[in-house]
């Protein structure tokens, strides 16, 4: 018998399909930006459940997402407009399992010119390029809210959507979230 995974511990990234998101979104127009990896407790909790902890450092927090990377320079007062970045994110999901870790690697997408043509947009992006991996679909999960689900088991793969802080509006999506989609993938064809 196989021992149980420990979800504490880190997964295999495929780097590779990373580095693909990445030719793939920049081929869409979305640009590339290395963003903070630590970030203010004011990032921090506007995208964070009120059930959950961020996890903290000395001198800030780790990035759930780059979302909050992404907040940050825009409390910073940096001009972003249709970008992308890859960072770890670091979570507590509360229980942890072959699709819920402590921490993953995400390319995350954001557009401030939030219209709704452009979320549909980025949904359509994002679909895109799940399409060379998996059967994918979106569901619609709330107001302007969506997400983009793979088709045979219902497994998220991404979320997408507005939010609001301060005086800032975005659109938010996630690129790609490994090892979720590797592990989808795999799932789909076993």
């Amino acid at each position: 018998m196989a021992a149980a995974r420990n979800f504490l511990e880190p997964s295999r990234i495929n780097y590779r399909t990373l580095s693909e998101a990445l030719d793939y979104y920049e081929r869409l127009g979305y640009s590339y930006k290395e963003v903070p990896w630590v970030v203010s407790r004011q990032a921090t909790a506007v995208t964070l459940p009120i059930d959950r902890k961020a996890t903290s450092v000395d001198y800030g927090d780790l990035v759930g997402s780059a979302e909050q990377s992404f907040i940050e320079l825009l409390m910073r007062g940096e001009k972003i407009r249709k970008a992308c970045a890859i960072t770890p994110c670091f979570r507590d999901e509360g229980e942890f399992d072959e699709l819920h870790h402590a921490y993953f690697m995400k390319l995350e997408l954001i557009n401030t010119n939030a219209t709704l043509e452009n979320l549909h947009q980025m949904i359509q992006d994002a679909l895109g390029f799940f399409a060379g991996y998996i059967e994918a679909v979106v569901i619609k999960t709330g107001p302007n809210m969506f997400d983009i689900i793979d088709k045979k088991q219902g497994i998220e793969l991404g979320s997408y959507g507005f939010r609001t802080f301060d005086n800032h509006t975005l659109i938010y999506g996630t690129g790609v979230a490994l090892p979720r989609l590797d592990t989808a993938n795999a799932k789909a064809h076993n």
